[in-house]
C-alpha cells in the first residue's frame, strides 16, 4: 500500500488560500489538548459526567489502512474551559487499543453517554457504560454477544426501528480484503444488544470508514449512509423496522473516485430535506455538494452551487452555522492545508471565506468537532491530528467574530398524530431538529421536549435523541374521553433559545378491550408518517432531557430560562432568544503541510 505525493499542484492551491492580514478569522489560535504523537482519526465532544460543559473523547489508531496499530485510548475532562487527562480516572486503566471510531449514546435510558469501542485490528469491540460521573466500566460480555467482528470500521448509536431506544451499528471490512458489511444490533431497551440476521445488505466500497444516520425521505425512520474509503459510498433506506434496502443508485457518482471520509447532512438549502456533503470527491481533490430532490434521490450541485472551494487532501465537512444566519455553512479539516468554512448564502450557495475562517495553521487534521466548551455563546473546535507531524491534538475558541448565539432551534418536520388514540395509551412520536452544528449525536441541545395540553392544563415531556436529527417523545393520552389533547413539539438550545412546532391534534376515545396505543417503549411504525414544518416559536422552558431522556424538571412559562438540568444531549451552551447574550451564561464561564496521503 504505497503513499504518493500530491504534488506542486497541492503546494500551490495552499499558497493560495493563505490568510491575509484583513481575513476573517472566526477562531482565536489554537491550543493543544494533550500528549499527542497519535493518529486520532476520530474526535467527539461529549459530556460524559453531566456537568454540562463537553469533554473530549479520543479513540486512536496508527497506521494506513492495511496496518492498524494500538495507541493510546483517551478522555479529557472539561474544567471550566480547560482540559485535563482524566483517561485514568474515566476507565480505570490508561488502555493502548486500536480503537479508530467510538459511538456514543445513552443505551439503556439512564441519561448519561455510554462509549462503544471500535477495534480495528480484530480484536474484541469494547461496550463501556457510564455511572453518570463520567466513570466507565466494561460491560461487554453482559451486553453484546460474542464478538464476530472483522476489524470494525465505523459505529454508530441509532434508532432503526423505531422503539424509542439505541441500536448499534456496525460497519465491517476494514484494513482487509474482505467484502465490507455491516452488524446491526438491536438493543432490548435496557441497553443488551441483540445481533440480527438478514437485514443488512452488502456495502459498495472499500474500507469503510463511517457510518451517518439521515432521514433522507423524511419518513421518521434512520436511513444510513455508509462511506467507503476508495469507491462509492452506500445509501441504505429503512423500511421502519431495521430492514434495509439498497438505494445506492439515488447518489450521483463521485465526480472523481478520491479517498473520503466524513460525509456530513444538513439542510444546506431551506426546504427541509437533509443534502449530504462528500470531502474529496466532487473533482480536483474538492468536496461534493449533493441536493436532495425531497424523497431521497440527490443530484450533485457541486460546480454550481461552490465556489472558491480549493483542491486539497481534505477530511471531511462539517455542517455549522458560523455566522448565526440560520443556514449551515460549511467547515473543511484538511490534512495537507489549513482547516476552512465555506459560507452559505441562505440558498445552498457556498463561497470561501476569505482567509478560510480560521488562523493559519498547517496540520494534519483527520477530524473536527464543534462545540461551546466555555458557555461564551460561541462556536469552538477540537481537531484530531495525524499521518504527520504536528500530531498534537488541538482546541480553537471561537472569538469575536463570531456572532452570539441568538438563533432558536428549528423544529424541521414531525410525525403527526392519528386523529384518535385510546385513554390512557402511549402515542410515540418523532421529530427532526436542527441547530447550530450537525453533530455525530445529533443538534447539541439543553433539551427537546414535547408540551402537551388536555382539561388539566399542560405538561412537558423530555424526549429521548434517537440518532440523524431525531427526537422520540411518548405522548399518554392522559385527556377524558371524548377531550381533545395538543402536543407541541420543541426544543431549548444551551443558550436558552426556545422554539416550538405547529400545534398537533388528536381526541381521546375509549379504549377497545384490553388494546390501547402501546407501551412506552413503543414503536413509531404504525404511525402516520404526514410532517408539519415550522420555522419554531418562542415556548416554555421547564423540563429537560439527556440525549436518553433524562427527566430533570423545573417549573417555568412563557419562554424564561430555567436553572441547567442534570444530563446533557450533547454538548454547547446557549440561551433564550431575546435575552441578554452575556446574563444567561455566567455560570458556563469555564474558560507542512503533510503531502504524503493514504493511497492504495
Amino acid at each position: 500500500m504505497r503513499r504518493v505525493w500530491l504534488g506542486l499542484g497541492v503546494v500551490a492551491c495552499i499558497a493560495a488560500w493563505t490568510p491575509r492580514a484583513d481575513a476573517i478569522e472566526y477562531f482565536s489560535p489554537p491550543v493543544d489538548l494533550g500528549p499527542g504523537a497519535n493518529w486520532t482519526n476520530y474526535i467527539r465532544f461529549a459530556d460524559l459526567d453531566g456537568d454540562l460543559d463537553p469533554d473530549v473523547v479520543v479513540p486512536n489508531c496508527g497506521g494506513f489502512f492495511a496496518n492498524p496499530s494500538a495507541q493510546p485510548f483517551r478522555i479529557f475532562r472539561n474544567d471550566g474551559g480547560t482540559f485535563v487527562d482524566a483517561t485514568l480516572a474515566s476507565l480505570g486503566v490508561n488502555p493502548t487499543l486500536a480503537v479508530r471510531v467510538v459511538a456514543i449514546g445513552d443505551i439503556e435510558g439512564d441519561g448519561d453517554l455510554d462509549l462503544f469501542l471500535a477495534s480495528a485490528d480484530g480484536t474484541l469491540d469494547r461496550l463501556m457504560v457510564n455511572d453518570g460521573s463520567g466513570a466507565f466500566t466494561d460491560q461487554t460480555s453482559l451486553r453484546l454477544p460474542a464478538n464476530t467482528a472483522s476489524r470494525s470500521a465505523a459505529a454508530r448509536f441509532g434508532d432503526v426501528d423505531g422503539d424509542g431506544d439505541l441500536d448499534l451499528l456496525v460497519t465491517q471490512g476494514y484494513a482487509t480484503s474482505d467484502i465490507p458489511y455491516a452488524r446491526l444490533y438491536d438493543n432490548d431497551g435496557s441497553g443488551v444488544f441483540t445481533l440480527t440476521a438478514g437485514q443488512i445488505p452488502t456495502s459498495g466500497g472499500t474500507d469503510p470508514d463511517d457510518i451517518d444516520f439521515v432521514d433522507i425521505d423524511r419518513d421518521f425512520d434512520l436511513d444510513v449512509l455508509i462511506n467507503a474509503h476508495v469507491g462509492p459510498s452506500s445509501l441504505w433506506r429503512n423500511d421502519g423496522s431495521g430492514t434495509f434496502t439498497d438505494v445506492s443508485s439515488q447518489l450521483p457518482a463521485p465526480a472523481t473516485n478520491n479517498f473520503h471520509y466524513n460525509p456530513s447532512a444538513c439542510d444546506v438549502d431551506g426546504d427541509d430535506d437533509l443534502d449530504i456533503w462528500i470531502d474529496n470527491i466532487g473533482g480536483s481533490f474538492r468536496e461534493q455538494l449533493l441536493r436532495n430532490g425531497g424523497t431521497g434521490t440527490f443530484s450533485d450541485v457541486t460546480t454550481m452551487q461552490v465556489s472558491g472551494n480549493p483542491s486539497a487532501d481534505d477530511n471531511g465537512v462539517v455542517c455549522i452555522d458560523i455566522d448565526d444566519d440560520g443556514d449551515f455553512d460549511a467547515a473543511i479539516p484538511s490534512l495537507s492545508g489549513n482547516e476552512r468554512i465555506l459560507i452559505n448564502d441562505g440558498a445552498g450557495t457556498f463561497a470561501l471565506v476569505s482567509g478560510n475562517g480560521f488562523p493559519s495553521q498547517i496540520d494534519p487534521t483527520l477530524w473536527i468537532d464543534f462545540a461551546d466548551v466555555n458557555g461564551d455563546g460561541r462556536l469552538d473546535a477540537v481537531t484530531g491530528q495525524g499521518e504527520g507531524n504536528p500530531e498534537d491534538n488541538r482546541i480553537y475558541l471561537g472569538n469575536g467574530s463570531q456572532p452570539l448565539d441568538g438563533t432558536a432551534p428549528r423544529i424541521i418536520a414531525s410525525e403527526a398524530p392519528p386523529p384518535t388514540v385510546e385513554k390512557d395509551s402511549v402515542l410515540p412520536l418523532r421529530f427532526a431538529v436542527s441547530d447550530r452544528v450537525v453533530t455525530d449525536g445529533g443538534p447539541r441541545l439543553f433539551r427537546a421536549y414535547a408540551r402537551v395540553t388536555d382539561g388539566s392544563g399542560a405538561t412537558e415531556i423530555p424526549a429521548r435523541f434517537v440518532g440523524g436529527d431525531l427526537f422520540w417523545v411518548g405522548v399518554e393520552a392522559t385527556g377524558a374521553v371524548g377531550s381533545s389533547m395538543t402536543v407541541e413539539l420543541c426544543a431549548t438550545d444551551r443558550r436558552m433559545n426556545d422554539a416550538c412546532g405547529a400545534p398537533l391534534m388528536f381526541d381521546v376515545v375509549m379504549a377497545s378491550g384490553t388494546g390501547g396505543g402501546g407501551g412506552a417503549g413503543g414503536g413509531g411504525g404504525s404511525m402516520a408518517t404526514t410532517t408539519t414544518t415550522s420555522a419554531g416559536v418562542g415556548g416554555a422552558a421547564s423540563s429537560s432531557t439527556g440525549s436518553g431522556g433524562a427527566t430533570t424538571t423545573s417549573a417555568a412559562s412563557g419562554g424564561n430560562p430555567v436553572d441547567p438540568p442534570v444530563g446533557d444531549s450533547g454538548g454547547c451552551s446557549c440561551r433564550h432568544a431575546g435575552r441578554d447574550a452575556n446574563a444567561t451564561a455566567a455560570w458556563w464561564l469555564l474558560g507542512l503541510a503533510l503531502l504524503a496521503r493514504r493511497r492504495r
